[in-house]
């Protein structure tokens, strides 16, 4: 079995852990440019909806990526509907005035089966087989127009990252968290979701531990991104890498099965853990529907929607297959709160 071979997802699944070492060893020597710094090599074992993949991650640059299997005979695109989801999943009303629900409603009337079968069909890319190489995938997606510098503690005011790079915006973002002084400017003070200035940072407040992710920005278009991430010895992935790197090559319209609805249930809870969960190949792929993932043809994926809770509507941006209706105007800044993008090596004999 030759290097390529072993990459294969089929032949990957039996290799011993030794074997898996010593691709892994070629890859970054081979594949990964001599510029780039290499670190925290890891060895991990990812598993959603009962399909397991044993890996690698490692940082470049100190940003973290994962090595994926390639599939020769890798099926994509949907066109069987609604098939394998329970009609409580789509039947019934939105509970939530939503303006793009009413404008998708007045093409696909969402009464009936059917119309959801054809609601789903036109929301996904085509039947395909396709042959996907071997990757490093970029782990979670990058706003558009920046590069991580690091983390800051909303509450003690602790940076952790690449301190050059914060000094010179440090006084700019510690402007966001000034209070009034009077009593009720301190009650009802809360912390911005999302900090911004053009061509000099975007940081990302995450709620759960109360830390913003801090990024330099630099302003971009698609075109003008594409070109950074080249001359960064990376590409973009395509529909059908992305597609494949989402779905892990499973035959589901969703990557962790049919099941939509959440609740407080036991179900329900496993349901949203699985959403949440890193997926099959140990990416993490947003569930927040806030933005856009950018792809090298211009396909969007995910997409920046409210909620219904209509199940199938609500999730269908998180199909492996979906491809959003919005069109990209190529030569329109990308704003980092709207799109983000995620890097790749593609590992291949060309």
């Amino acid at each position: 079995m030759d290097f390529f071979e072993a990459l294969e997802w089929s032949n990957w699944k039996n290799l011993s852990q030794e074997l898996r070492t010593q691709v892994m060893n070629q890859v970054l020597m081979y594949f990964v440019s001599p510029l780039k710094y290499v670190s925290d090599v890891e060895y991990k074992e990812f598993e959603l909806a009962g399909v397991k993949c044993k890996t690698f991650e490692c940082s470049i640059d100190g940003e973290r990526f994962v090595l994926i299997p390639g599939n020769k005979e890798a099926i994509l695109g949907w066109n069987f509907g609604t098939q394998g989801l329970p009609i409580t999943c789509w039947d019934q009303e939105p509970n939530e005035e939503n303006l793009y629900f009413e404008e998708l409603r007045k093409n696909y009337q969402f009464i009936t089966t059917e119309d959801w079968d054809f609601f789903v069909n036109e929301s996904t890319s085509s039947l395909r087989k396709v042959a996907i190489s071997p990757m490093l995938v970029q782990k979670t997606a990058l706003p558009a127009g920046t590069r991580a510098i690091g983390e800051l503690n909303a509450v003690t005011g602790e940076f952790t990252g690449i301190v050059e790079d914060f000094l010179p915006i440090e006084q700019a973002i510690r402007t966001y968290f000034k209070q009034g002084t009077s009593l009720l400017d301190s009650l009802t003070f809360q912390l911005p979701s999302e900090l911004y200035e053009e061509n000099q940072f975007y940081a990302k407040l995450n709620l759960a531990d109360e830390t913003y992710q801090v990024y330099h920005h630099e302003s971009c278009t698609f075109e003008t991104l594409k070109t950074a991430v080249n001359q960064q010895v990376f590409d973009l992935l395509s529909e059908d890498e992305w597609e494949y790197v989402v779905g892990a090559g499973t035959r589901k319209l969703f990557r962790w099965g049919n099941d939509l609805e959440q609740g407080e249930n036991y179900q329900g809870r496993q349901v949203a853990r699985k959403i949440k969960q890193e997926n099959m190949f140990g990416l993490v792929i947003d569930h927040s529907r806030r933005f856009w993932e950018l792809t090298d043809s211009g396909f969007l994926k995910l997409e920046k929607m409210e909620a219904t809770g209509i199940p199938l509507f609500d999730w269908m941006p998180l199909s492996s297959y979906y491809r959003s209706r919005k069109i990209l105007i190529k030569e329109k800044k990308l704003h980092p709160a709207d799109y983000a993008y995620r890097k790749v090596i593609v590992i291949s004999k060309d």
